[in-house]
């Protein structure tokens, strides 16, 4: 039971994390002349701070437009993976599960009753937190690794991110340019942390309107995010929006 829904968790996590850093890669590469083409404006700061910006601006960017993709491209799998995880029956008469036949039966009964659409409820929601949550985490730890390294005098050049010194410009190697694997650790779980803490109620809104696909339009709870937002903000508070952050910040910690 603990591990039901699995199998599409396994394709989302294998699919999204190798397709967000390659994307977030393509996305950076393809809106750093749009940056260079900003830094020949007139301004009052230093270059050196004008092009430290863009680097952070560069990797909030590409970050959110990464999550984006991937969350469009993969949201009828992330769909089925929290039907099935919602599944709790136990198969048995008195306590029937509503998808005996797993992926096949979700699927199924989504599609006989609302169609393709059926499997992007909530998708709305889920696209704006996810855009927010990997401009946050992946930008957010690159921007967090560019911070240490500028704090120890070196800079970030805009396009490649390759660390040059600030006296001599050359490119550093070994060590100078590196971060520890504490470092890294640190700066990863400080990121994910308030990451997933920052977007959960967003995560949670999207978990309620995935749950009503498939039922009747006359009977759904919420009509639509926004709907849904205000009812659990009038019935349940705040707290409503953060039911479940414990395991969910225990696994952002170990991820």
């Amino acid at each position: 039971a603990f591990w039901r829904g699995n199998t599409p968790n396994v394709i989302r996590q294998g699919g999204s994390a190798a397709m967000n850093f390659l994307l977030m890669d393509k996305y950076k590469t393809a809106i750093s002349p749009l940056l260079m083409w900003t830094m020949h404006l007139p301004s009052n700061r230093a270059p050196e701070k004008r092009q430290k910006r863009r680097a952070l601006i560069s990797s909030f960017l590409s970050g959110g437009l990464a999550g984006g993709t991937v969350t469009t491209a993969l949201y009828p799998i992330e769909f089925v993976r929290t039907r099935l995880a919602m599944d709790v029956g136990r198969g048995t008469a008195d306590a029937p599960r509503l998808y005996p036949g797993g992926m096949r039966d979700v699927c199924t009964s989504i599609w006989r009753a609302d169609g393709w659409r059926g499997f992007y409820q909530g998708y709305g929601v889920a696209l704006a937190g996810v855009v927010v949550y990997r401009a946050l985490h992946l930008g957010g730890y690159d921007a967090v690794k560019t911070e240490i390294l500028h704090s120890r005098g070196h800079r970030v050049s805009l396009g490649d991110f390759r660390i040059v010194g600030e006296k001599n410009n050359n490119v550093l190697s070994g060590s100078n340019n590196t971060l520890t694997m504490g470092e890294r650790y640190l700066a990863a779980q400080i990121v994910s942390i308030t990451a997933g803490t920052a977007c959960y109620p967003i995560d949670s809104i999207r978990r309620r309107m995935m749950m009503q696909a498939g039922v009747p339009i006359e009977v759904r709870l919420y009509k639509n995010s926004l709907d849904c937002f205000r009812k659990v903000l009038a019935s349940e508070g705040i707290r409503g929006f953060f039911l479940g952050i414990g395991p969910n910040l225990v696994r952002s910690f170990g991820a």
